[in-house]
């Protein structure tokens, strides 16, 4: 999840920093420029914070959030992951598109 999260602060970071664009003079465009450009600071750091000490956090939070409890067939109860391995992508793979999509839109209105 740590990394989907990450991705979000990268949205938010970009998208105030197009608006600093556009605002061009004043008290907003510092403002939408520094809360932005913070922004994609927490972003950075919370990707490379979680992904160093991810083993850390691993048995801090229950893994049981998202499973389901099935009947074998032997009539026992065993306890499957509810995500796929297609929601697992998904849910990486669109934050990472409008991400980079966002940071082309910054970049292209410098």
């Amino acid at each position: 999840m740590a990394r989907s999260d990450s991705m979000m602060w990268f949205i938010v970071g970009f998208a105030q920093l197009i608006i600093a664009n556009e605002i061009e003079k004043g008290f907003f465009n510092m403002l939408f420029s520094t809360t932005g450009g913070s922004s994609l600071v927490v972003g950075l750091y919370v990707l490379l914070f979680i992904a160093r000490h991810s083993e850390e956090f691993s048995d801090a939070y229950s893994k049981f959030e998202k499973s389901e409890l099935k009947r074998d067939e032997n009539g026992s109860l065993t306890i499957t992951n509810g995500d796929s391995t297609v929601k697992k992508g998904m849910g990486i793979a669109i934050p990472a598109s409008i991400t980079f999509i966002s940071a082309i839109v910054w970049l292209a209105t410098l």
